[in-house]
């Protein structure tokens, strides 16, 4: 006759549930998405008369995800994820895709009206790469120009505590949201979204700031005063900056609208095609060329001119 005393059998339920758990993530069990099942986090304003009960922002396919880009039914094996459309079969199902032994983490993505990046475009496939490789332990994430969300959700499975996504659309930070909740992280709060229009020098995650920062956005806002002082302040010291949606040619230009505060790290410098890109040319219909990701670190400035050049370029 075996005894269990009262502790072992909590601890035995919690060593199943967390097996469960991970046998869920790992097999990518089907689910169908609950567009509405909470109530939105977003400030009031942002999501004021978005949509209606007739017509919504997102919606589920088995193929379609972001701004109606095609995905593998096998999903699109990227870093140390794999994506998927959010009606893709799940691998008990008639279509057995033979994907549930391998390490790659499942994200499945809402297709959306607004809501760009699914892994097909170079830039993003640049970008979660980083993301898989950087994010540590505990680490706090700016998703600049945040789109469907898809680095923020990597960056979560590779251990971020947290992630603030930042988008100028407010239609995008509702896709961001949802496909939070859709890969299982929606009453934890640690994605938190933000319009452009609410972020301010050393606002967004004091008192530090970010550990990580990852920005996709073509060079025209990249190069801007306002996101060039939105993205330093909001970064902490020693903390990692990665740029993409430019193109090789534009990199130089970058580089010094960001030179005051970043040391480059030339060995994280990539360059991608999208002929190298699974799913580019398919999802587009045309060779979008190469484009280009640049990384740098924050050096240590907290001095009072600082301070003061930072709010002028804010408000520039």
């Amino acid at each position: 006759c075996v005894v269990f005393h009262t502790r072992d059998v909590l601890n035995l339920a919690v060593d199943a549930f967390a097996t469960q758990h991970q046998l869920s993530i790992r097999r990518n069990t089907h689910r169908s998405p609950q567009l509405h099942a909470k109530k939105s986090e977003l400030t009031d304003w942002v999501i004021a008369g978005l949509e209606d009960k007739n017509e919504s922002i997102t919606s589920s396919d088995p193929i379609k995800a972001g701004e109606g880009d095609s995905l593998p039914l096998n999903g699109l094996a990227i870093g140390k994820v794999r994506i998927f459309a959010s009606e893709s079969a799940d691998d008990d199902g008639d279509n057995n895709m033979q994907y549930n032994d391998d390490e790659l983490i499942p994200i499945r993505l809402l297709a959306a009206r607004n809501g760009w990046g699914s892994g097909v475009h170079p830039t993003t496939r640049l970008c979660l790469e980083w993301i898989c490789d950087n994010t540590r332990d505990g680490d706090i994430l700016l998703d600049y120009g945040c789109g469907s969300g898809i680095l923020s959700i990597a960056s979560i499975h590779m251990g971020a505590s947290r992630c603030i996504g930042v988008d100028v659309e407010a239609e995008a930070l509702v896709t961001a949201e949802r496909n939070f909740e859709l890969n299982g992280f929606s009453a934890d709060g640690r994605f938190q979204g933000l319009h452009t229009r609410e972020v301010l020098p050393y606002e967004v995650c004091p008192p530090r700031g970010a550990s990580l920062c990852v920005a996709n956005i073509l060079i025209g806002q990249l190069v801007r005063p306002s996101m060039v002082a939105a993205i330093t302040t909001n970064l902490e010291d020693g903390g990692l900056l990665c740029l993409s949606g430019i193109r090789p040619g534009e990199v130089d230009s970058l580089k010094v609208a960001y030179n005051d505060s970043f040391d480059w790290l030339d060995e994280q410098y990539a360059e991608l095609s999208a002929t190298e890109t699974v799913g580019s040319i398919e999802s587009y219909g045309f060779d979008c060329g190469i484009w280009a990701r640049l990384v740098g670190k924050k050096r240590a400035c907290d001095d009072a001119s600082f301070v003061e050049q930072m709010s002028e370029l804010a408000v520039s």
